[in-house]
């Protein structure tokens, strides 16, 4: 997060629309790939993209530590994102964009590994899915984990270990150990 980042989340506290939208353009893209790794649907992680600039919008000024932005981001998509889920019981799923998951040089290679480990995903409950993507996607310290799900931090470490370890079988299954 840079310092102008926490201009601009000051300036929108005081009602600035300009510093607002910027706000939005800046992370639009982290709130997307956020929802869309709970939902694993696009038009439902862009659904639940909007109401959540929505709600952050309207709960801006309570927002007491600006460095604090990305967390409490993250945490809004993704109770949006399973409150969402839970509302419209959807249990589709689309495949990764191209440019959402990259590794490896063979083409070929890396779209079985990216379509085996989205199946693999997809086969997480909610709870285990939503949390490796906060992690595993994002980086956030188990603290973070812990203040985004509202959950304890044993509980944040114990729910990875066995994410981690359900997606581990999963693969294995597929013949990716």
């Amino acid at each position: 997060m840079t310092e102008d980042d926490i201009l601009l989340i000051r300036l929108a506290k005081r009602g600035n629309p300009d510093a607002f939208a910027r706000i939005v353009a800046n992370y639009k893209d982290f709130v997307y790939r956020t929802a869309y790794g709970v939902l694993h649907h696009k038009t439902d992680a862009e659904d639940v993209t909007q109401e959540t600039f929505i709600k952050v919008y309207q709960s801006l000024r309570s927002l007491r530590d600006e460095h604090n932005f990305p967390a409490w981001l993250a945490r809004i998509t993704a109770r949006n994102a399973l409150d969402w889920r839970q509302r419209h019981w959807k249990h589709r799923s689309e495949p990764l964009e191209d440019n959402q998951v990259t590794s490896g040089v063979n083409p070929h290679h890396q779209t079985d590994v990216r379509m085996e480990v989205e199946h693999a995903m997809q086969q997480l409950g909610d709870d285990y899915r939503t949390i490796l993507v906060l992690r595993e996607l994002y980086g956030f310290s188990y603290e973070e984990l812990a203040e985004i799900l509202a959950l304890p931090v044993g509980t944040v470490r114990s729910r990875l270990h066995y994410a981690r370890m359900q997606l581990r079988e999963q693969l294995q299954q597929e013949g990716r150990g």
